[in-house]
């Protein structure tokens, strides 16, 4: 999975979501079907690299941190 593609779904986030700084795992899901793929595989392994990478943060159950790292480098 490519780098940019990772991007692009936070842009789709941070677009739909500007002032939110957390999101739940479903808006989440939906940029990653929208930018990327309908696959639950695909979900799965993207929210994994995105972790992994350290762009994001489990908040609980149902919500995600956006950590701003994919920004700041």
């Amino acid at each position: 999975m490519p780098m940019n593609k990772l991007e692009r779904v936070l842009w789709r986030i941070r677009k739909q979501h500007p002032a939110a700084d957390t999101v739940t795992n479903d808006q989440l899901k939906r940029a990653i079907y929208e930018e990327i793929g309908t696959d639950p595989r695909t979900y799965k392994a993207n929210r994994h690299a995105m972790i992994v990478l350290g762009w994001i943060r489990s908040e609980g159950r149902k919500k995600i941190r956006l950590t701003g790292r994919d920004i700041t480098g």
